[in-house]
């Protein structure tokens, strides 16, 4: 398969490879690496801002002598609680927190610091909100195999890498197949290829060969860079082989579920580190509970099942979940019974090295945030508020890559909090 047939097929597959400067030594290590079995990190990014008071910080209506409600689906003295956790009784949630309440640590109150959906979602998902910092996913990739063609799977929302990893984004699983083994003669056949087995190592020797005389004579950034993108396409092709082993029979219809078979799988093969996977639909400046309510059932039932076929492939002990928006919505209705922006949201943690069961941070009646003792993390009037960066800290500690020579470039400002244990 030459450059332009291998990148034509990503089109159709909805997969595309964006790849950041790599040095020369790292070709070797790509291509004979070991396959990753570290933690899978999975960001699950629900786009639009949503809110956590119809979530897992709920504020109920108090019937007629409630003249600007903050919800009009439930009542105050109707809100739910599992363990520690007090939560909306809407949708999916009964369900989602009643399963999970002992594994989940739910943080709220957290200052998004903006209302915009471009610096909110960065913030939520880089820690900062500087113009092209590279996401968490990123970093992690990064830190971990970042000359692997999958390492990095991204599924839309906040995705900047920042040259540091390449990602890839896979929509369409329909023609993996077709990329992954683009010697057979028809898709599912696993006998009738173009060539023989002999001559396809041949053909992969020559390959090589060539690829390392064509970067021997690289004088110019901008050349190797280019050369650096078709080996990269053409190495993915073995990666995507070990994707096809464990992708189930039939991938769901439901996308974010989708999504989710996909990441898992990937990382089942060793051949990715870090995931996005993405809900939409939460900008709801209109017919708020109508549309907003069904959306945030949606993204928890993803969620669920995300764990779920983690459990099946046998993988949930190494993987990590964060979930999280752009930002919150306004405490009560506007004229159109939506909800606006509001700076104020909430995060979701779950899975490898969280200690879960428990709730940090917590809003007024009309969400506003509370602050936090930086050591105990109680409630403190004294206190300060919650952020992204607070969060990011904490994972990139727990993560090991505090030194990271990427963050001493693109660092994310802030106290260190003991969140996550």
């Amino acid at each position: 398969m030459d450059r332009r047939e291998f990148l034509k097929l990503t089109g159709i597959a909805g997969l595309g490879l964006v790849t950041p400067m790599i040095p020369r030594s790292a070709w070797a290590t790509a291509a004979a690496g070991e396959p990753y079995s570290g933690t899978f990190w999975v960001f699950v990014q629900a786009t639009g801002g949503w809110d956590p008071t119809s979530l897992c910080d709920p504020k109920g209506n108090r019937g007629e002598v409630d003249s600007d409600p903050m919800n009009k689906a439930y009542h105050h003295d109707d809100i739910q609680t599992a363990g520690p956790i007090h939560y909306a009784p809407v949708g999916y949630n009964d369900t989602f927190f009643s399963k999970y309440q002992n594994q989940l640590l739910v943080l709220n109150g957290v200052d998004m610091q903006t209302n915009g959906h471009d610096s909110g979602r960065r913030h939520a998902f880089s820690g900062s909100l500087k113009e092209l910092q590279p996401c968490l996913p990123a970093l992690l990739a990064h830190a971990a195999a970042p000359s692997a063609a999958l390492s990095f799977i991204s599924n839309g929302g906040y995705d900047h890498t920042a040259g540091l990893v390449a990602p890839t984004r896979v929509d369409d699983t329909g023609s993996l197949t077709n990329l992954a083994y683009p010697d057979r003669i028809q898709p599912g056949s696993t006998t009738d290829t173009w060539h023989s087995e002999a001559t396809h190592a041949r053909l992969n020797k020559a390959i090589s060969d060539r690829q390392a005389r064509q970067l021997a004579k690289v004088t110019l950034p901008i050349e190797e860079r280019a050369m650096n993108a078709l080996f990269t396409a053409r190495s993915g092709r073995n990666e995507l082989k070990r994707l096809t082993e464990f992708l189930p029979a039939e991938l769901d219809p439901v996308r974010m579920k989708r999504q989710a078979q996909v990441a898992v799988a990937s990382y089942k093969a060793g051949i990715t580190v870090a995931a996005t996977i993405t809900q939409g639909g939460f900008d709801t400046h209109n017919n708020h509970d109508q549309s907003h309510i069904p959306r945030l059932a949606s993204l928890l039932e993803g969620v669920d099942f995300l764990v779920e076929e983690a459990e099946r492939q046998g993988i949930a002990d190494q993987m990590v979940v964060m979930v999280g928006s752009d930002f919150g919505r306004t405490p009560g209705y506007n004229e159109n019974n939506g909800k606006d922006h509001w700076s104020v949201g909430s995060m979701l943690l779950m899975g490898k090295g969280i200690r879960g069961g428990r709730v940090l941070g917590a809003t007024t009646e009309r969400h506003r945030p509370l602050t936090v003792n930086p050591q105990t993390l109680e409630l403190d009037e004294n206190g300060i508020r919650l952020k992204p960066a607070h969060v990011h800290r904490a994972i990139h500690r727990a993560a090991g890559i505090t030194e990271l020579e990427a963050l001493r470039r693109h660092p994310v400002d802030g106290e260190n909090l003991d969140l996550l244990t």
